[in-house]
């Protein structure tokens, strides 16, 4: 009972927040014989509960579409270009904590954990499952809409399984596990600006 009690009046004084992010990638990576071009965006509503003045959890849906074309150059520029688009969906349940206010901008870091399956044309789902760490600021507009920008995946450790061809015989996909520290070469996907509203 003392427990009930206290969910209740936890959710009596609680402050819930829906919204969204969106974010554009692309990049180019250029090589002897090869030049990779990567782009896509990604969208990813969000669902809240403010704890207290520091403290959220809350869950995010991510989604990412990417196309990579591969153009062949150089010695090799007679071979036809190849295309391929990688769609990921991602649960993200986190705890936020606000750690710097400053009027109406504060700067705040999620930690969480994250699922997320890679899909791909002729190719069996790939897989990471992990933790990660994403800084970000928010700037109140009013009592009820606030927008934020994230850093996403700052720091982030996770179990990954590679995509392989869909066909009878292929062998089991590659697994591996990586830590990284950083943005591993910081581009425009790494960002993602969102809008929230506080009911």
């Amino acid at each position: 009972m003392t427990i009930a009690a206290a969910f209740v009046a936890v959710n009596m004084n609680a402050q819930y927040y829906i919204g969204g992010s969106l974010g554009y990638q692309t990049k180019t990576t250029p090589a002897t014989t090869t030049e990779v071009t990567s782009s896509g965006f990604t969208l990813a509503p969000e669902i809240g509960m403010a704890l207290d003045d520091t403290k959220s959890v809350g869950i995010i849906l991510n989604y990412n579409s990417t196309k990579n074309e591969t153009k062949y150059v150089g010695t090799a520029s007679g071979t036809p270009s190849v295309e391929a688009t990688v769609t990921t969906i991602q649960l993200r349940p986190y705890l936020r904590y606000q750690v710097l206010e400053y009027g109406k901008a504060n700067i705040f870091v999620d930690g969480g954990a994250l699922l997320a399956f890679q899909s791909q044309k002729d190719m069996k789902a790939g897989m990471d499952l992990g933790l990660f760490l994403s800084p970000g600021i928010a700037y109140d507009i009013n009592d009820k809409w606030s927008i934020a920008a994230h850093i996403n995946d700052i720091f982030r450790f996770a179990y990954h399984k590679d995509p392989v061809a869909d066909v009878t015989g292929a062998p089991d996909a590659p697994t591996s596990m990586n830590l990284r520290a950083s943005t591993g070469g910081f581009t425009t996907g790494n960002v993602t600006f969102g809008v929230y509203y506080n009911f």
